[in-house]
């Protein structure tokens, strides 16, 4: 985190305790969190939810954070770390989303392809599986 504080130094931007807090929330949480949730993991005195949507949209265009769309109505931030990427599997029937730490990711097949084709250099990627929790599938709900 102190690596993101001295990035918001070197582009000119102040370095606040809204934004260091939003940086530490989403560095310890495993899974992408909403805007509402990163709020809720705030020491009190809370910021009001416009200045945590002003500072994720600001962490966003500098890199910072990215924001992850897992088919729901609001968006999810996450972390944003050189060369890594995550991996995570969602259930579609009650919204349940879990990390996956894969032990091995190749995708440079697909990476090249998209070199060659597109014109990309992938720097990194997150990838998200949709299917049926194991709560859902008891129930009796079908795959």
């Amino acid at each position: 985190m102190a690596g993101q504080s001295d990035i918001l130094r070197r582009l000119g931007r102040a370095v606040t305790r809204g934004r260091e807090e939003i940086l530490r929330i989403l560095a310890e949480s495993p899974l992408p969190l909403t805007p509402r949730g990163i709020r809720d993991k705030f020491t009190d005195p809370k910021p009001d939810a416009a200045t945590v949507y002003r500072n994720l949209a600001l962490l966003s265009s500098l890199g910072l954070v990215r924001s992850v769309a897992l088919h729901e109505r609001s968006r999810r931030y996450e972390a944003t770390e050189v060369g890594a990427h995550r991996h995570r599997v969602v259930c579609r029937s009650c919204g349940r989303i879990e990390a996956f730490p894969a032990r091995e990711c190749d995708l440079s097949r697909i990476e090249n392809d998209i070199r060659s084709r597109l014109g990309f250099r992938v720097t990194d990627h997150s990838l998200e599986f949709f299917g049926k929790c194991p709560g859902c599938l008891g129930k009796g709900n079908r795959p």
